[in-house]
């Protein structure tokens, strides 16, 4: 497509020059970049006990902002999932539980305080020094966490990270930089086969609507 690399930060960023391909296609990747290309973070969290000083709607608000590595390639989209439970199964859904209590004195819960059902998964957080709640003495929560693959368009919190495209002396470039649940690189190759897909799907229902007209 024209794709030029000009400058490569490992995980965090690349830059691509795009200079030789239509404005519409690498605004489309663009976008795509933000909106399209899936990731996982908790989608459902299912509260226990909860007498820390959140409600349960900010606590849950507040976990599911955290950024997950995710895991594309051996996870469906629920909505693709042929497993068609709620619930989900071991190819949509990565359950963690959460449980913390205060002892004597205040608590700091983490989000490396999450525990996977699986220990051995590959999704886990980005990070785990993301704080979620402080626990006053003797309190305490349980949850459990139900980590699904969704995409930008859906809600922010699955936003895989930013896009740019920006001009400069005389060249088109197109900068991605990610929020860790993908490499840079990873989804600006995500976001090509999506525009490519959506313009293959597009030809061929274009060529289907103007063989109908001539019948």
């Amino acid at each position: 497509m024209g794709l030029k690399l000009v400058e490569d930060e490992g995980d965090e960023s690349i830059r691509v020059d795009v200079t030789g391909i239509p404005v519409s296609i690498a605004n489309a990747l663009r976008r795509a970049v933000m909106n399209e290309v899936p990731t996982m973070a908790v989608e459902e969290v299912l509260v226990i006990e909860n007498t820390s000083p959140l409600p349960n709607e900010i606590l849950s608000h507040r976990i599911s902002l955290i950024p997950f590595k995710s895991d594309i390639d051996n996870y469906n989209l629920p909505e693709k999932c042929t497993c068609n439970s709620r619930l989900g199964c071991e190819k949509c859904v990565v359950r963690y539980v959460l449980r913390a209590e205060a002892g004597a004195t205040a608590l700091t819960v983490y989000s490396r305080d999450m525990v996977p059902e699986k220990p051995d998964t590959k999704v886990v957080p980005v990070s785990g020094d993301v704080p979620i709640v402080v626990l006053p003495p003797g309190e305490r929560i349980e949850l459990e966490l139900y980590v699904r693959l969704g995409k930008g368009s859906k809600h922010a919190k699955w936003q895989s990270g930013l896009a740019t495209l920006y001009e400069e002396n005389g060249r088109r470039y197109l900068y991605v930089e990610s929020f860790g649940f993908l490499p840079a690189r990873r989804m600006l190759r995500e976001a090509v086969k999506i525009v490519k897909a959506s313009l293959a799907e597009f030809a061929g229902n274009l060529e289907m609507m103007m063989a109908n007209e001539q019948q």
